[in-house]
């Protein structure tokens, strides 16, 4: 039996639209039917029990997390569609939430739907990830949290308390202040743009470090700056302006 699929979104044309992508895409999942609004959605849930919901967060009379808040534990996947806004992609990215970004893509709907299929195996933490969403949607940048997944476990850090990230191949150790070192599937560059307008500067191949942890900078050729953490990491030389002007501007 194919996945049962409900779509939520305020414009006609953009349930249309999905809807259309899916069956001609994604035959694997099956729209059962599509809301207009946060009430009409609630009723179809009860009703038709999906797998997974394709929710606009941006809607009038009620945007997606007033209709998750409607559950103690929310009973279905959830997929987020959003038009383009940097301040929520970024907070969706750092929940490590799955999003489609309108106008939607046939290549991104197929990979979140491949995804999807991985997930509907497998019990996560949405909770988590859904209240991280939610404090990154309205705190700044001090605040803000970031979900980072595993192989075993999921964190929640917030941004403030992680040090530094170190490349490790495909992969990237995050180092926070009680000195936990967590291995994350994730490229350094990934991180660089995901954390760098966060207040995070990379000054080396393979580090990138956040600059409110920076103690002091010892001149040299790229020079050496000590951590709050008393750790000694080099600058290279064609990193070495970029870093230091990245300081003056953050302090």
């Amino acid at each position: 039996m194919r996945p049962k699929a409900l779509i939520v979104d305020d414009e006609e044309s953009a349930r249309k639209a999905l809807a259309n992508m899916l069956e001609y895409y994604c035959k694997e999942i099956e729209v059962v039917a599509t809301a207009a609004n946060i009430s009409e959605a609630y009723d179809q849930i009860k009703t038709l029990n999906p797998a997974v919901v394709f929710l606009d967060i941006q809607m009038p009379g009620g945007n997606g997390f007033d209709l998750l808040k409607k559950y103690r534990q929310i009973p279905f996947k959830v997929i987020f569609v959003t038009a383009y806004d940097q301040f929520a992609l970024r907070a969706l990215k750092l929940s490590a939430i799955d999003y489609l970004l309108k106008p939607l893509s046939p290549r991104e709907l197929i990979k979140a739907v491949e995804k999807l299929g991985q997930q509907l195996e497998v019990e996560e933490r949405f909770d988590q990830q859904l209240n991280a969403l939610e404090d990154n949607m309205k705190t700044e940048r001090r605040q803000k949290k970031i979900i980072l997944n595993t192989s075993g476990n999921m964190y929640v850090l917030r941004v403030d308390d992680i040090i530094r990230c170190e490349a490790d191949e495909n992969y990237t150790r995050i180092i926070d202040l009680k000195g936990k070192a967590i291995l994350v599937a994730k490229t350094l560059k990934e991180f660089d743009e995901l954390l760098s307008p966060l207040g995070f500067c990379r000054i080396h191949q393979s580090h990138l470090i956040n600059l409110d942890h920076v103690l002091s900078y010892e001149k040299g050729t790229g020079g050496m700056i000590v951590l709050s953490n008393k750790e000694r990491l080099p600058v290279s030389g064609r990193r070495k302006d970029f870093f230091l002007n990245s300081l003056r501007n953050h302090l």
